[in-house]
């Protein structure tokens, strides 16, 4: 495997009760924000459950350089008996840094609450902010704007280009506008390969 690259899919083939992914093949360098789009069931969550090692593929070879992987699933997976700080701290025990995190997201004084007292869209940034205290050295993010009202979303996703500058991200989206404010390419997962898209390609392939 090439030094310059963090992560590679080779001849990769997994499925469920059908084929997702078919020799599917992929590499990525060391730093950059990836949006990961298509439609729902086309295999993106399969894809980073493959590239976090979660699932192991059936053939083909998955090979990375990282140390650590960030994932932010699709459900907040916070634990409901610990505050927010706790759960920061589960992952990061720099409490500094975890609450300078937690207010970089608009999350000011909050860390003593525990999730069951939080709006959906702050469960959903403190599970970000979780995720980014990790700070692994490839980022798998699914979905991690659901519920965050637009304004908010806006300062998060300008955070998040600063933030991950020299990381490797990859971010699921179905929402277009999204996808044009990270200024990421745009990449449609189908079961070969990840092919670069345009936005208006991607728009017309939802219908």
């Amino acid at each position: 495997m090439n030094s310059n690259i963090l992560l590679q899919f080779q001849n990769v083939t997994f499925g469920y009760e059908k084929p997702i992914l078919q020799q599917f093949n992929c590499s990525f360098s060391k730093e950059g924000i990836f949006c990961i789009l298509g439609k729902s069931g086309c295999g993106k969550t399969t894809f980073f459950k493959l590239a976090s090692g979660l699932l192991l593929p059936e053939s083909g070879f998955i090979t990375h350089h990282a140390q650590k992987i960030s994932f932010l699933f699709q459900e907040n997976r916070l634990l409901p008996w610990f505050t927010v700080l706790e759960n920061m701290l589960v992952v990061n025990k720099d409490k500094e840094y975890c609450i300078s995190i937690l207010e970089e997201l608009g999350l000011f004084h909050i860390e003593k609450k525990l999730p069951s007292a939080l709006s959906g869209g702050m469960l959903r940034r403190v599970a970000l902010a979780k995720a980014i205290v990790y700070d692994g050295d490839i980022f798998l993010l699914d979905e991690p704007f659901v519920g965050i009202d637009l304004e908010r979303k806006q300062q998060i996703i300008s955070f998040l280009k600063q933030k991950l500058l020299h990381k490797l991200c990859f971010i699921i989206t179905h929402n277009i506008e999204e996808a044009v404010a990270l200024s990421a390419p745009f990449y449609a997962l189908e079961k070969h390969c990840l092919k670069v898209v345009s936005p208006s390609q991607f728009v017309e392939s939802l219908h």
